[in-house]
């Protein structure tokens, strides 16, 4: 071990270049904001029912942020049970301890607050926040999260003239609690009340399926500008179709990713979904025109009524929107041919993201799959006396110490690492299992949906390679949601 004489001088060139250093190389900004969840009392379809607000907002306010910002959500539960906020989408590199999900997370107990902290590294795009527990997002406490690029990054299209957030989603005017217990008793959720777009009901474009004097959503625009839609399917259950009439659609990004832009007159959004378009205010100003969105893969003749029916307002617009909605794709008996709009997206490998190069591609030929595991859903069962959904036959039963913390705390037990890499012929049961990865492998995973419903997975904090086939090849396109 060597030992060095520091002088007086020495030591003030050290503190001088470690302050220098401090003030020179700055930290990733911080952006802070405090939410405080509450029940208020609004009535989107007519009916007076008691919601979850964010700050008295129902849904709740945007949470804005930059590439690389550091993001402190200060959390308030003032609700009547446990809470915990999930961040949908947002990659919580080696920060799981901030996601929000009850298996990693303690609950926050009612009049207990939590910050979640957590970086927005290499990331852009627009999502969503909601709670994650008890069916709660069903009563809302939801809103929207965009991470901009950075200024030096430039995006792949021009500038919009503004930028509008649309939270649309299928609506009941049973709160949570009451639809909970439905379910806990075997029933089926049954046909929502109606479809919601920015927490408000339909315009009343027929006055026999919409009562009169709902609140609705009213978009100002100009003639000849270009705007930028942000919209996430915020609801529970049910695939909504997006469309705006007479206009078109091109989609430029989706769940953080830009992609090869394409124009659609109408786009599948499924729940958990988030996508950005470009309209362009290319029609006459006439009247309004209807924004629309409409329950999917059902019988339309039996759903008309849930349709969210908002209006899009032309500053020199002669009249209100009148006459019937612009028709959704009439594919309910040909279900397949309504993956042809999903199999054609594709991501803009040669656009900048959130990285100041082209974000390229993995060689898909050369990745080496670690395992693979086939999830098979099926209806739900009756198990222990209350309907549950299952995967491979098991319903997850959350652990009494998040897994998380049982592992810091070495908790034995807890968990276990037995999930079934492929269905088993064997009784339905309850269990804390769960699927045992390899540390930097890659998990081939079949989604195999035996259900009688169309079924949308979330898998949280990563990125994929998806499957459309059904048979488990991979196509060769990088997005980040699973049909």
């Amino acid at each position: 071990m060597a030992f060095f004489k520091l002088s007086s001088t020495s030591i003030f060139l050290l503190i001088h270049i470690a302050l220098f250093s401090s003030f020179s190389l700055a930290a990733d900004p911080t952006v802070s904001y405090d939410f405080k969840l509450s029940y208020i009392t609004v009535s989107p379809l007519g009916v007076p029912q008691k919601v979850i607000a964010i700050n008295g907002q129902f849904p709740g306010p945007l949470v804005n942020a930059t590439t690389n910002n550091n993001v402190v959500i200060k959390v308030y539960n003032d609700l009547d049970e446990d809470l915990l906020m999930t961040w949908p989408g947002i990659q919580m590199r080696r920060n799981s301890w901030q996601d929000g999900v009850l298996g990693t997370n303690c609950p926050i107990p009612p009049t207990w607050d939590f910050n979640y902290t957590f970086q927005v590294k290499d990331q852009i795009g627009s999502f969503f926040y909601f709670p994650s527990l008890n069916l709660q997002r069903a009563s809302g406490g939801f809103g929207p999260f965009v991470i901009n690029n950075r200024p030096v990054i430039q995006i792949p299209f021009a500038q919009p003239d503004g930028d509008f957030t649309l939270l649309i989603g299928d609506w009941y005017t049973r709160n949570h609690t009451a639809l909970r217990a439905d379910l806990d008793s075997g029933k089926d959720l049954g046909m929502p009340d109606g479809v919601l777009i920015n927490g408000k009901g339909p315009y009343r474009y027929n006055t026999t399926l919409v009562p009169d004097g709902l609140p609705y959503e009213t978009i100002k625009v100009d003639p000849g500008k270009t705007y930028r839609f942000r919209v996430h399917n915020v609801g529970t259950s049910t695939s909504l179709n997006f469309r705006i009439q007479g206009h078109n659609l091109l989609l430029v990004e989706t769940e953080g990713y830009y992609t090869v832009q394409q124009n659609y007159t109408s786009f599948d959004i499924h729940v958990g979904q988030s996508s950005s378009f470009l309209v362009t205010m290319d029609q006459n100003a006439t009247s309004d025109y209807y924004i629309v969105a409409s329950a999917r893969f059902v019988n339309e003749s039996i759903w008309r009524k849930v349709s969210g029916v908002g209006i899009l307002h032309y500053s020199n617009s002669k009249g209100p929107a009148t006459g019937p909605l612009p028709e959704a794709p009439s594919d309910i008996y040909n279900q397949w041919s309504a993956m042809n709009q999903p199999k054609a997206i594709r991501q803009n490998t040669s656009a900048s993201g959130a990285r100041p190069n082209p974000q390229g591609s993995y060689h898909y030929g050369s990745i080496n799959v670690t395992d693979t595991y086939i999830l098979r859903s099926l209806p739900p069962t009756t198990i222990d006396g209350k309907l549950r959904a299952t995967l491979n036959g098991i319903s997850f039963v959350n652990p009494g110490t998040p897994i998380r913390l049982a592992d810091l705390n070495k908790v034995k037990g807890s968990y276990k690492l037995d999930f079934p890499s492929a269905p088993l012929n064997r009784t339905f049961h309850r269990d804390t299992s769960v699927i045992n990865a390899t540390y930097k492998g890659f998990i081939e995973i079949i989604l195999q949906n035996n259900d009688t419903r169309m079924q949308s997975f979330h898998m949280n904090g990563y990125s994929f390679f998806c499957c459309w086939d059904g048979l488990g090849y991979l196509v060769r396109e990088q997005q980040r949601f699973i049909q």
